[in-house]
Protein backbone atom coordinates (compact mmCIF):
# COMPACT_ATOMS: atom_id res chain seq x y z
CA UNK A 1 0.00 0.00 0.00
CA UNK A 2 1.31 4.08 -0.77
CA UNK A 3 1.79 6.37 1.55
CA UNK A 4 -0.66 9.24 1.67
CA UNK A 5 1.77 11.54 0.77
CA UNK A 6 3.01 9.65 -2.26
CA UNK A 7 -0.50 10.01 -3.85
CA UNK A 8 -0.50 13.48 -3.40
CA UNK A 9 2.63 13.58 -5.05
CA UNK A 10 1.22 11.60 -7.76
CA UNK A 11 -1.86 13.93 -8.17
CA UNK A 12 0.29 17.27 -8.14
CA UNK A 13 3.09 15.54 -10.78
CA UNK A 14 0.01 15.31 -12.73
CA UNK A 15 -1.27 18.91 -12.22
CA UNK A 16 2.36 19.64 -13.01
CA UNK A 17 3.19 20.86 -9.96
CA UNK A 18 5.43 20.17 -6.61
CA UNK A 19 4.83 20.09 -3.27
CA UNK A 20 6.85 23.72 -2.69
CA UNK A 21 4.34 25.04 -5.18
CA UNK A 22 1.06 23.91 -3.18
CA UNK A 23 -0.64 24.46 0.40
CA UNK A 24 0.27 21.78 2.61
CA UNK A 25 -1.94 18.92 3.34
CA UNK A 26 -3.21 17.25 6.15
CA UNK A 27 -4.99 13.68 6.06
CA UNK A 28 -7.53 12.47 7.96
CA UNK A 29 -9.48 9.09 7.62
CA UNK A 30 -12.50 10.11 8.04
CA UNK A 31 -13.96 13.88 8.07
CA UNK A 32 -15.21 15.49 11.91
CA UNK A 33 -18.76 15.59 12.27
CA UNK A 34 -19.17 19.22 11.53
CA UNK A 35 -18.21 18.48 8.31
CA UNK A 36 -20.51 16.80 5.43
CA UNK A 37 -19.83 13.15 5.08
CA UNK A 38 -19.51 13.21 1.26
CA UNK A 39 -16.51 15.99 1.88
CA UNK A 40 -13.33 14.46 0.33
CA UNK A 41 -11.41 17.88 1.44
CA UNK A 42 -12.18 20.30 3.02
CA UNK A 43 -10.38 23.72 4.45
CA UNK A 44 -10.62 24.97 8.40
CA UNK A 45 -11.44 29.06 8.54
CA UNK A 46 -8.06 30.55 8.96
CA UNK A 47 -6.22 27.55 8.41
CA UNK A 48 -2.98 27.45 5.61
CA UNK A 49 -3.62 23.75 4.30
CA UNK A 50 -6.30 21.54 3.05
CA UNK A 51 -7.35 18.81 4.76
CA UNK A 52 -7.62 15.21 2.63
CA UNK A 53 -10.04 12.59 3.76
CA UNK A 54 -7.91 9.38 3.27
CA UNK A 55 -11.09 6.94 2.84
CA UNK A 56 -12.75 7.73 -0.50
CA UNK A 57 -13.05 5.85 -2.75
CA UNK A 58 -10.27 7.49 -5.16
CA UNK A 59 -7.69 8.14 -2.39
CA UNK A 60 -8.22 4.05 -0.89
CA UNK A 61 -7.83 2.79 -5.04
CA UNK A 62 -4.64 5.11 -5.45
CA UNK A 63 -3.35 3.89 -2.56
CA UNK A 64 -3.68 0.41 -3.06
CA UNK A 65 -2.90 0.24 -6.90
CA UNK A 66 -0.12 -2.00 -7.97
CA UNK A 67 2.02 0.75 -8.92
CA UNK A 68 3.10 4.16 -7.55
CA UNK A 69 0.36 6.67 -10.26
CA UNK A 70 -0.51 3.94 -11.90
CA UNK A 71 -4.79 4.40 -10.75
CA UNK A 72 -5.05 7.57 -13.34
CA UNK A 73 -8.99 7.62 -12.86
CA UNK A 74 -7.87 7.65 -8.87
CA UNK A 75 -4.97 9.87 -9.14
CA UNK A 76 -7.04 12.37 -11.33
CA UNK A 77 -10.10 12.82 -9.51
CA UNK A 78 -7.78 13.69 -6.27
CA UNK A 79 -5.91 16.01 -8.46
CA UNK A 80 -9.50 17.70 -9.13
CA UNK A 81 -10.06 17.43 -5.52
CA UNK A 82 -6.82 19.63 -4.54
CA UNK A 83 -7.60 22.12 -7.56
CA UNK A 84 -11.34 22.68 -6.15
CA UNK A 85 -9.36 23.14 -2.19
CA UNK A 86 -7.04 25.41 -3.28
CA UNK A 87 -8.59 27.61 -5.47
CA UNK A 88 -11.04 28.21 -1.87
CA UNK A 89 -8.07 28.67 -0.22
CA UNK A 90 -7.01 31.73 -2.51
CA UNK A 91 -10.57 32.94 -3.50
CA UNK A 92 -12.59 31.97 -0.77
CA UNK A 93 -16.16 30.04 -0.31
CA UNK A 94 -17.40 30.93 -3.54
CA UNK A 95 -18.19 26.91 -4.95
CA UNK A 96 -19.14 28.14 -8.43
CA UNK A 97 -15.14 28.95 -8.89
CA UNK A 98 -14.05 25.53 -7.17
CA UNK A 99 -16.00 23.73 -9.08
CA UNK A 100 -14.76 25.71 -12.55
CA UNK A 101 -10.81 25.11 -11.26
CA UNK A 102 -11.90 21.64 -10.46
CA UNK A 103 -13.83 20.75 -14.16
CA UNK A 104 -10.34 23.12 -15.48
CA UNK A 105 -7.65 20.19 -13.96
CA UNK A 106 -9.94 17.68 -14.78
CA UNK A 107 -9.65 18.60 -18.46
CA UNK A 108 -6.22 19.43 -18.03
CA UNK A 109 -5.11 16.34 -16.37
CA UNK A 110 -7.19 14.19 -19.20
CA UNK A 111 -10.35 13.19 -17.61
CA UNK A 112 -12.48 12.25 -20.35
CA UNK A 113 -15.69 15.52 -21.01
CA UNK A 114 -18.01 12.84 -21.36
CA UNK A 115 -17.09 10.65 -18.62
CA UNK A 116 -18.24 9.55 -15.05
CA UNK A 117 -15.49 11.62 -13.37
CA UNK A 118 -16.48 14.57 -15.37
CA UNK A 119 -20.00 14.03 -15.23
CA UNK A 120 -20.10 13.68 -11.11
CA UNK A 121 -17.94 16.74 -10.36
CA UNK A 122 -20.71 18.43 -12.89
CA UNK A 123 -23.32 17.21 -11.28
CA UNK A 124 -22.22 17.99 -7.74
CA UNK A 125 -21.27 21.61 -9.15
CA UNK A 126 -25.05 21.60 -10.16
CA UNK A 127 -26.67 20.47 -7.30
CA UNK A 128 -24.87 23.06 -5.35
CA UNK A 129 -26.11 26.24 -7.63
CA UNK A 130 -29.45 24.69 -6.69
CA UNK A 131 -29.16 24.85 -3.25
CA UNK A 132 -27.48 27.98 -3.17
CA UNK A 133 -30.44 29.43 -5.72
CA UNK A 134 -33.36 27.90 -3.09
CA UNK A 135 -31.11 29.78 -0.22
CA UNK A 136 -31.01 33.08 -1.44
CA UNK A 137 -34.87 32.68 -2.66
CA UNK A 138 -35.68 32.30 1.41
CA UNK A 139 -32.94 34.41 2.81
CA UNK A 140 -31.40 31.29 4.74
CA UNK A 141 -27.79 31.48 5.02
CA UNK A 142 -25.98 27.90 6.48
CA UNK A 143 -23.39 27.86 8.73
CA UNK A 144 -20.56 25.30 8.78
CA UNK A 145 -18.80 26.19 12.10
CA UNK A 146 -15.82 27.94 10.61
CA UNK A 147 -15.74 25.65 8.27
CA UNK A 148 -15.48 25.41 4.36
CA UNK A 149 -15.94 21.64 3.32
CA UNK A 150 -17.00 20.81 -0.25
CA UNK A 151 -18.56 17.62 -1.46
CA UNK A 152 -16.59 16.13 -4.60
Amino acid sequence: MWSAESVVVCALTLLGRSQAQFPPVQFVERPPAYVSRQAQAYIEEASDHIVLVTSTWAFTNARRSNFPCSDAEAIREIAGILAHEEWHMHHGADEEGAYEAQLTALAFVGADPDGPLYHKVKKAKLAVEQASKRTSRTGVVASTSGTRAHPP
